[in-house]
């Protein structure tokens, strides 16, 4: 990647290129003739070589042919391997979806003709070979670029080697067509000091410089920064001393020691403040701000009150590259650079040292999020967290991985668990939880009693209830043994949740009662006790208790607004909208829903979304605008499946079949599915647009608003929503070819999980089909399911 002062990085989106592309037209023209051969490209070569900017420019050229455009992936401060499918969809800009991350990227990816850019693979690069495989198999318009120092090795991967740009041979280049690294060189200086250009007088010397540096293109560009005090001869001059000095070594190949070399001699040329604070800088896995790299990487030997002018200093030898934001300024190194801090940091046996107290910053960091969580500043800690990310991965992995107090890990994780959930990351808040458990010896105390609930809680969210129920009868022994009313509260709480997956909607009315008389009596203040009241109205909706959802709701929200807490306040907007839609009442519905899918934009909760645009959907049909609503169920469907998580148990998928039914109806089959596949081929912010009436229809799909869709029933209870389905009858008609083979397994008897191991799938899927095929036949037991399959399959059966 270029050397700048100013980094601009957006998911998805390969990097603006902000200087000048030199060279490389042979290199561009192979990529294309290697994609004409197959879909897996490696651009290989070592650090500085120029792979990432190779990638980005081919990028740009293939990119016109690919239907759905490019994807970007930068890998480089990822170093959780569990994490990489949910990486790789982040770039997508979809939701966290683990941990069933691959198969739900491949069902992304199945029919869409896009590239997709790996940058930065070699730190990972088994789990990447593994990833591209099983996309490039399942995926027939994928097409995938990555940069690595060693190749995939997996069928059907073509390899480039990046050489260094061309360099002069000394006294035989030609001065009128001086060769591609002369030319990077000069646009690099011209940069550097104004008015600078290649000429006669000059271009000798620059072409030795050249020589000597091998062509490496991050060389070139670090020997460039030093025009600022020296002359190009002074620059050969010095650089001669290095190289011979490292070739000397027989440490590694000629083209690592060149650049070892080059970065060597930046090293020396900076000040010793600037030396210690480029190896203290290193700890840092992502960006970082001032006061950050103030905090950390300050002490007697390196004060505070110098680190703005160090930095400064380096931002200028471009040793650390400056990042825009839209609130303040960052600063990151370029991988390389990093690698080569953190060798000198280690030099000086300051490693363990520097990440221990960047990790008791972070624990100081989540202690003040832990507090103010439920309040106010929500919005701010969440903001903070999308800001943060990278460093809060390598943060708790080291608290992980360091086996320092279980008790100090625990609390980090919980209120970690806490601020992934309020983003939709429900996955990733499930592998960190499971991993801070799994790690460290059960002790007594509350903490290890919330953290099973916790996530057993998780669990339930992605509809893995058996993994659940395990997780959250452990906590609730630990509660009752202790006599622990408050630990008891969240055990209730799971327990709550896991019963209204499961479909049992009284025992969940009942745990969550308890649930939140537990919390109350305990005086407990955290922004997961109002959402038991959320939940409390999902239950209550789904039985068909319109009055009492409306008054659960009702209390989240007036909790929330009292406390300036966001999250489970629109969660509570959007469940009394959906109470009062189901009693009859779509046009004062509309107002709620709505109202809480602005703050889920405005927080970036795509779990909450993706519900919201479910509910905003039926409530649009039952007003009449069918095919404004069948695409906001589209866009749902999509944003659902890749958050991991199910909906509200079977009774709400039962509903939503009522919803598609009436849509069908009104619509006809050609003109829903239309429509559906329309808002599934939509963006999310458009799809948010269209659901807050912020965007009209495209003029292709407009129709005029009816007065309400006739029959769409005003209670959910499930044998109302089993009866308006239709019957299995015709419902039947509708079940997919994988759907209906899972029928035949579920008549045989297998579970969820043995339907996954059967079928290659995750168990997540599996469960996800189910409730499907429960929801179209109207069927509330697998029982059901399975005398229909052996009806339908005997012989004269239609």
């Amino acid at each position: 990647m270029s050397l700048t002062s100013r980094l601009e990085t957006r998911s998805g989106r390969p990097p603006a290129e902000l200087t000048g592309f030199i060279g490389r037209r042979e290199e561009l023209a192979e990529v294309g003739r290697l994609f004409g051969r197959g879909r897996l490209v490696t651009l290989m070569g070592p650090g500085g070589v120029g792979k990432t900017r190779l990638a980005i420019r081919a990028a740009a050229a293939l990119g016109g042919a690919c239907d759905d455009g490019v994807c970007f992936a930068d890998l480089s401060s990822l170093h959780e391997p569990g994490l990489l499918a949910q990486a790789v969809a982040g770039a997508f800009g979809l939701p966290d979806q683990s941990p069933a991350a691959l198969d739900a990227l491949v069902r992304y990816l199945a029919d869409r003709r896009l590239l997709l850019v790996l940058d930065t693979c070699e730190h990972l690069v088994d789990g990447c070979a593994m990833l591209a495989e099983v996309l490039l198999q399942n995926a027939p318009g994928l097409r995938i670029l990555a940069t690595s120092r060693q190749p995939f090795d997996i069928p059907g991967e073509h390899t480039l080697v990046v050489a260094p740009l061309e360099r002069p041979e000394p006294g035989r280049h030609d001065p009128l067509r001086p060769c591609a690294s002369m030319r990077l060189f000069a646009e690099r200086a011209a940069a550097v000091v104004p008015g600078w250009s290649l000429t006669v007088g000059n271009q000798s010397a620059v072409a030795l410089l050249c020589h000597r540096l091998d062509g490496i293109p991050l060389a070139i560009e670090l020997a460039a920064v030093q025009l600022r005090a020296l002359s190009v001869e002074q620059i050969v001059d010095r650089l001669d001393h290095r190289i011979l000095q490292v070739r000397g070594r027989r440490s590694s190949l000629p083209r690592h020691q060149t650049l070892r070399a080059a970065i060597d001699w930046s090293h020396d040329l900076c000040s010793p403040g600037e030396r210690l604070l480029w190896a203290r800088l290193s700890v840092f896995a992502g960006d970082f701000d001032l006061e950050l790299a103030e905090r950390i990487c300050a002490d007697a030997e390196l004060p505070a009150a110098e680190v703005f002018e160090l930095v400064a200093g380096l931002v200028a030898k471009s040793v650390v590259v400056r990042v825009e934001s839209a609130e303040t300024v960052r600063y990151r190194m370029l991988g390389t650079l990093r690698e080569y801090g953190a060798e000198r940091l280690d030099l000086r046996g300051e490693t363990e040292a520097l990440r221990a107290r960047a990790f008791e910053r972070f624990v100081g960091v989540i202690r003040e999020a832990a507090a103010e969580l439920a309040g106010p500043a929500q919005a701010r800690w969440l903001e903070w967290f999308r800001r943060e990310q990278a460093t809060v991965r390598d943060m708790i992995d080291y608290g992980i991985r360091s086996a320092g107090p279980g008790g100090e890990v625990l609390r980090v994780a919980l209120t970690l668990g806490r601020i992934f959930a309020l983003q939709g990351l429900i996955g990733e808040a499930r592998h960190w939880s499971a991993r801070a458990v799994e790690s460290h010896r059960e002790e007594p105390g509350r903490d290890w009693t919330e953290a099973l609930a916790l996530a057993g809680l998780l669990a339930a969210m992605q509809n893995d209830l058996e993994a659940a129920g395990e997780l959250v009868l452990r906590a609730e022994e630990r509660a009752l043994e202790a006599g622990d009313p408050g630990g008891l509260a969240y055990v209730r709480e799971a327990q709550g949740v896991c019963a209204l997956y499961a479909g049992d909607l009284d025992g969940a009315t009942r745990l969550l009662t308890d649930s939140h008389d537990l919390h109350a009596r305990a005086g407990t203040v955290d922004v997961l006790v109002p959402i038991t009241d959320v939940y409390l109205g999902v239950a209550r909706t789904l039985a068909g208790d319109v009055g009492a959802a409306v008054r659960h709701a009702a209390v989240a929200i007036r909790a929330t607004e009292a406390s300036g807490e966001l999250w489970c306040r629109s969660y509570g907007l959007c469940v009394r909208g959906l109470a009062v839609l189901l009693g009859g009442d779509a046009e004062n519905a509309l107002p709620d829903l709505r109202a809480g899918m602005r703050i889920k934009r405005d927080i970036d909760d795509r779990l909450g979304i993706a519900l919201a645009l479910d509910m905003t959907g039926c409530c649009l049909i039952a007003l009449g605008d069918a095919v404004g609503g069948v695409r906001l169920l589209g866009a749902s469907d999509w944003t659902r499946d890749y958050t991991g998580t199910s909906m509200f148990g079977p009774q709400h998928a039962l509903l939503r079949v009522v919803y598609e039914q009436k849509s069908r109806d009104l619509l006809g089959d050609e003109a829903y599915q239309a429509a559906y596949d329309s808002g599934r081929a939509l963006d999310l912010a458009t799809a948010v647009a269209e659901a807050l009436g912020e965007r009209p229809l495209p003029a292709a799909l407009a129709e005029p608003a009816g007065r309400g869709v006739p029959g769409v029933p005003g209670r959910a209870g499930a044998a109302a929503v089993a009866a308006a389905s239709g019957g299995a009858g015709t419902a039947a008609q509708r079940l997919t070819r994988r759907e209906f083979e899972i029928a035949g397994l579920v008549s045989d008897g297998l579970t969820n999980r043995e339907i996954a191991e059967r079928l290659v799938i995750a168990k997540r899927t599996a469960d996800s089909h189910v409730e499907h095929i429960l929801a179209k036949l109207g069927f509330s037991s697998r029982t059901q399911i399975a005398a229909w399959f052996a009806q339908r399959s005997s012989p004269g059966a239609p």
